[in-house]
């Protein structure tokens, strides 16, 4: 077990230059102010204990707070053991703070009130389970009460960071929407390194991956901490430049989520975990993941959703298998783990909360132990847990696999296909088989009309190499994913990219192939209000609000047609390699038969997007 030295650096206010100024109060006295959407920290003085200390502080203490907004509106936020309350810098394994952190969303005075519990395994409870019968008050902070003011942000921030939009949330519909701004989320993200965590700028974490290639991508005024960590090339205290430049990087092209593990113990990358060692799943390592949190708070300022994938098929039965050899459905280890990890990564504004990769994968070489399939009922169970611990409408969902196996999704009589615990799939497919269109719109379909529409994205568009073919990229998979009413996409690397890659720089075509159409979207298109057509035209994708707007997609626009209502149009396209928007001139139909379209200016065997709308005048 690798023991961390305890010694006090100090971290470069930086944070400060980026608005973080409120969101970093501490203490419980007073009255606190905090900017709307910021983070909110109180801090409370409990026992002294450490991370290996009996009764374990992760276990067998529980922290927890009510919010009541000025609308009197009820929040139930957990909280956890926070060592010294300062470890991303002292590196401190032991101490008598415990944290809570919430990001308000209502202006005015808000109260709240504190549970401080003890007992055994109390923490894998969740809060609305009488405490009488299984736990005792664990005295300090247990049932103190308090206020805070927020206030509307005079800070000038990136449009990008989150806190200029609000909370992220699922709302019903087919889109993740801003609970601020009230602006619809369409994603273009970055599905590799999965790794990502696997670096050497955080305490306790066995690799030599430092992302060297993006320390120039650092910036004046960027989050730096210094490690304990052996493995880390340099000075220390210059460790963290690589990952913060990486990120910097991606949000340069307009990158807004990134899809890592947070713990792939016995899986593909073998470097991440939150505990203090790999076989100790309820010991939580507090500096190393004080220090996540710091990149966390960077990815939301550039505008990067957190995409947390909790477990993948080589470990999606771990915590079983550690804990009772499988005999249990539900391990302890694991709600403590979803709580931990709640608890200190909850309150940031995007997120999504993926149960697992890859996951119903059968181990093929019969022992499964950790590799075991999780079930249908496991899937729901985790994550009807994992939506308890929730207080704003989260995005939670589950990824699939292998590539184009959706049985976990729709297998008959055995599935989660609209399970309200879920908020969506986490799609894998193939990057070269054409069939990323018909596997994101069948799924658009069987759930747009339910009262629970599942918000779609195509997470691993896998390929066994790494990606060479720009145009099949845009083609069949950014375009068909967004033309088939998808809320999003990720780019996977390919060739082991997940795993080996430091360098993303020679991708940043493909990233530009999403962000450029992402973009498009957002700018010109109402898609939120729009539904997936296989009717509107034989030679190309549509979507439509049935009424007034069509927009239409051709890989080739020299066979582009349409069958649209008789009346008069304006049709503009949309060049979608050159990412330009080109005016066009008003069409009329006489009949609503499908009949060719006008050829755009140039390029005419290459892929076009037509928008069409009802002509007014």
């Amino acid at each position: 077990m690798t023991i961390k030295t305890i010694k006090i650096t100090f971290l470069l206010t930086a944070f400060l230059a980026l608005g973080f100024g409120s969101s970093f109060a501490q203490g419980h006295s007073g009255n606190q102010t905090v900017n709307i959407w910021h983070k909110l920290s109180l801090t409370f003085d409990g026992p002294q204990t450490n991370e290996l200390a009996t009764p374990n502080p992760f276990s067998d203490f529980r922290a927890d707070a009510i919010f009541i907004s000025p609308s009197n509106k009820r929040y139930l936020v957990p909280g956890f053991y926070a060592a010294d309350a300062n470890a991303q810098n002292t590196h401190a394994q032991a101490g008598n703070k415990w944290q809570v952190l919430f990001s308000p969303n209502e202006v005015g005075v808000w109260r709240y009130s504190m549970s401080f519990v003890t007992g055994e395994n109390i923490a894998s409870l969740p809060f609305t389970t009488k405490q009488t019968a299984h736990s005792d008050s664990a005295g300090y902070f247990d049932k103190k009460q308090g206020q805070f003011t927020v206030v509307n942000s005079t800070i000038k921030l990136d449009n990008k960071d989150f806190r200029t939009k609000g909370k992220l949330e699922y709302v019903n519909k087919p889109f993740l929407q801003f609970s601020g701004n009230l602006e619809f989320f369409l994603k273009a993200g970055a599905n590799s390194p999965e790794v990502l965590l696997g670096f050497t700028g955080f305490d306790n974490t066995p690799t030599d991956r430092n992302y060297q290639e993006h320390v120039k991508h650092w910036q004046s005024g960027d989050p730096i901490w210094n490690t304990t960590n052996s493995t880390a090339k340099g000075t220390k205290t210059e460790s963290s430049k690589g990952i913060i430049g990486l990120i910097n990087f991606l949000s340069s092209f307009d990158i807004n989520a990134f899809y890592f593990l947070t713990m792939n113990h016995l899986g593909d990358g073998k470097q991440v975990w939150p505990w203090v060692d790999k076989s100790e799943p309820t010991r939580y390592d507090v500096s190393k993941l004080a220090q996540w949190d710091i990149l966390f708070s960077h990815m939301q300022s550039k505008g990067i959703m957190t995409h947390f994938v909790l477990t993948e098929t080589e470990n999606e039965s771990l915590f079983e298998w550690f804990e009772s050899r499988l005999e249990n459905d539900f391990a302890i280890s694991r709600k403590i783990y979803y709580r931990e990890l709640f608890a200190r990564f909850g309150y940031h504004l995007a997120t999504t909360w993926n149960i697992g990769e890859e996951n119903g994968w059968q181990d093929p070489s019969g022992d499964d132990k950790q590799q075991k399939a999780n079930t249908t009922k496991q899937r729901k169970q985790f994550a009807d847990y994992l939506q308890s611990l929730t207080y704003y409408r989260e995005h939670i969902v589950i990824h699939n696999g292998p590539s184009l196996d959706y049985h976990i999704y729709d297998k008959q009589d055995d599935n989660i296909l609209g399970y309200k615990s879920y908020t969506g799939p986490s799609l894998q497919g193939e990057l070269k088989t054409n069939t990323t269109y018909n596997d994101v719109l069948k799924y658009r379909q069987l759930t747009q009309n339910s009262d629970h529409p599942w918000v779609i994205s195509m997470d691993e568009a896998y390929i066994n190499h790494p990606a060479n073919d720009i145009d099949q990229w845009r083609k069949d998979n950014v375009w068909a994913t967004f033309m088939a009413g998808g809320a999003g996409i990720e780019f996977y690397l390919g060739g082991g990219g997940d795993i080996f890659v430091q360098d993303v720089a020679p991708f940043k075509d493909f990233y530009l192939q999403m962000t450029n159409a992402a973009a498009f979207f957002r700018e010109f298109v109402p898609f939120e209000d729009l539904t997936p057509s296989t009717t509107l035209s034989r030679s190309g994708w549509g979507l439509t609000d049935n009424k007034s707007y069509y927009l239409l997609y051709f890989k080739q626009a020299n066979q582009a047609s349409a069958a649209l209502p008789q009346g008069c149009y304006q049709l503009d396209w949309f060049n979608p390699r050159s990412n330009q928007y080109i005016a066009g001139s008003q069409i009329c139909r006489d009949s609503s038969a499908e009949s060719a379209l006008p050829a755009p200016p140039d390029t005419q065997n290459d892929d076009w997007v037509y928008i069409i709308k009802t002509n007014l005048k």
